[in-house]
C-alpha cells in the first residue's frame, strides 16, 4: 500500500514538473510565432515602399527623367519636389561664353514653377526667366510623357528686350534608352521678333548612377525685321549637337557636354566652331 501511494506520488511529481518545463517552451514558441508575422509585413512594408525621399535616390530619378539634360527640357514635371541645375562653358563659333542655370519647384500635381537665367550666343546679359510648367501626358497612360510651358524671358534669341516663350517637351522610354524632343516659340510683346527653337536628345541608363547620351539644339529667327536685327546684332541661326554624360556622385549629379557649333549673326558670317559644357545639378 505505502509502495504504491509512494508510486502515485512519484507519478504526479514528474507530471508537474513535466508541465512546468513545458509551459515556458510553449509560451515561447507562440511568443515567436505571434512576433514572426510582425516582422515578415515590416519587411514587406519596407519592400513595398524603399527610402524615396533621400537626398541622393532625389537626384538620380531626376537625371534618370532627364532632368540635368544641357540642351533639353525635360517632359516630366514633379519627379521630386524640387531640382536645380548649371552648366558653364565656351561656344568657339559665337565666341562667347555660355552659362544656362534653373531651378524648379513642383507646387501641386504634375505643376511646377520654374526659374531660368542664361547668357551666351543669344543673350549678351544675365537675365532671369521665370515659366509655369504642367504635365498632361503620362507614359504610364498615355505612351509617352509630355508637359508645356509659358513663361517669361528678360532676353530671347531674337528678342533684346524680352520674350514671351512657350514650350512643349514630349519624351518616350524605349527599355534603357530615354528619347526627348523640345519645340520651343518665343516672340516680343509686339510680336515684331520672333524665334524658335528644336531640340532633340537621346540619353542611354549604362546604371542608375551614369547616363551618356546626345544632345542637339536648333534655334532660328522666324521672320524678325532684318534691320533691327542687324542694328543689333542679334543672330539668325544657331545649331549645337555632341555627345553628353551625366554621372550621380550622392546627392550632385555631374554633367558634361561637348560637339560642334555653328552660329550666324545678322551682321556677320556664318561660323563653325565647337562647344564645350560642364555642370552640377540636385534635387531633393
Amino acid at each position: 500500500m505505502n509502495l504504491a501511494f509512494g508510486a502515485g506520488r512519484l507519478l504526479l511529481t514528474c507530471a508537474a514538473l513535466f508541465g512546468l518545463c513545458c509551459l515556458p517552451s510553449k509560451a515561447f514558441a507562440q511568443s515567436a510565432t505571434e512576433e514572426k508575422p510582425s516582422l515578415s509585413s515590416r519587411s514587406r512594408a519596407t519592400e513595398a515602399k524603399p527610402p524615396t525621399g533621400t537626398w541622393s535616390l532625389a537626384t538620380a530619378r531626376t537625371a534618370e527623367a532627364g532632368g540635368f539634360l544641357p540642351l533639353a527640357l525635360s517632359p516630366q514635371v514633379g519627379v521630386t519636389s524640387s531640382a536645380a541645375s548649371s552648366v558653364a562653358g565656351y561656344d568657339s563659333a559665337a565666341r562667347v561664353p555660355v552659362l544656362s542655370t534653373y531651378a524648379e519647384a513642383r507646387l501641386f500635381g504634375p505643376l511646377a514653377l520654374r526659374f531660368a537665367s542664361s547668357v551666351g550666343a543669344s543673350a549678351k546679359k544675365l537675365g532671369p526667366g521665370i515659366a509655369a510648367r504642367v504635365q498632361f501626358l503620362r507614359e504610364e497612360t498615355h505612351g509617352v510623357s509630355a508637359s508645356a510651358s509659358v513663361g517669361y524671358k528678360a532676353e530671347g534669341f531674337t528678342e533684346p528686350e524680352g520674350e514671351i516663350e512657350t514650350a512643349l517637351a514630349i519624351g518616350r522610354r524605349f527599355g534603357t534608352v530615354l528619347l526627348v524632343g523640345n519645340v520651343l516659340y518665343g516672340q516680343d510683346a509686339e510680336g515684331n521678333e520672333r524665334d524658335g527653337e528644336l531640340s532633340l536628345s537621346a540619353m542611354l541608363r549604362l546604371t542608375r548612377w551614369a547616363h551618356l547620351g546626345v544632345d542637339t539644339r536648333g534655334r532660328l529667327d522666324l521672320g524678325s525685321r532684318r534691320a533691327a536685327l542687324a542694328a543689333a546684332g542679334e543672330p539668325q541661326y544657331a545649331l549645337d549637337a555632341g555627345p553628353t554624360a551625366s554621372f550621380v556622385l550622392g546627392p550632385v549629379t555631374l554633367v558634361a557636354h561637348a560637339g560642334a557649333a555653328v552660329f550666324r549673326r545678322s551682321d556677320q558670317g556664318t561660323a563653325a566652331g565647337v562647344v564645350a559644357l560642364g555642370g552640377a545639378g540636385t534635387a531633393f
